[in-house]
């Protein structure tokens, strides 16, 4: 079984699945050489496991709303100021780690041109919410040498406004 799905937990104990289109109960699930090895609470032997070998799994839709972290897709684009406002650059991808490392990574391009990498931690970043109802990655706490000083900019003070365009261009796409 090859997991598709994001979301943390998403196929623990007691979670209702469709199995080949049969609505079933996670019995249990545990990771096997890199795969998830689920137990359905219909299957009662080992032949009846086979059976499903390559069968798809669905859950119900999980509303994005009620996750208490944020997608890939909703922070590439995110303007990145540290805990005075200064602007440090934008989110261009999320560079995802191995699970032993705890964190995945931010490439931050600096509104001068050059790239950074922040850790995604919850003990550095978090996300707002402006008053226009725009995100904003907020980088507070950095260690020291992680970002250079001199390359934060001051906010401006449209704080609504989008990061501005390279030099030289006319912001068209």
């Amino acid at each position: 079984m090859y997991l598709t799905s994001d979301v943390p937990d998403r196929l623990d104990e007691g979670t209702r699945v469709w199995v080949a289109g049969r609505e079933t109960t996670v019995a249990s699930n545990r990771p096997h050489q890199g795969r998830p090895l689920i137990r359905f609470a219909h299957v009662r032997d080992r032949s009846g496991a086979e059976a499903l070998r390559g069968a798809l799994v669905e859950a119900a839709p999980i509303d994005p709303d009620d996750l208490d972290f944020y997608l890939a897709s909703e922070l590439v684009g995110l303007r990145v100021v540290d805990a005075e406002g200064a602007v440090l650059g934008t989110v261009t991808a999320l560079l995802e780690m191995p699970p032993v490392a705890g964190y995945d990574l931010l490439e931050i391009t600096r509104p001068g041109g050059g790239t950074w990498l922040l850790p995604a931690a919850d003990e550095l970043v978090e996300v707002i919410e402006r008053e226009d109802g725009s995100l904003e990655l907020v980088a507070a706490e950095l260690p020291d040498g992680l970002v250079d000083p001199s390359a934060a900019m001051n906010a401006a003070p449209d704080v609504g406004a989008a990061p501005d365009a390279a030099p030289g261009s006319d912001g068209a796409a």
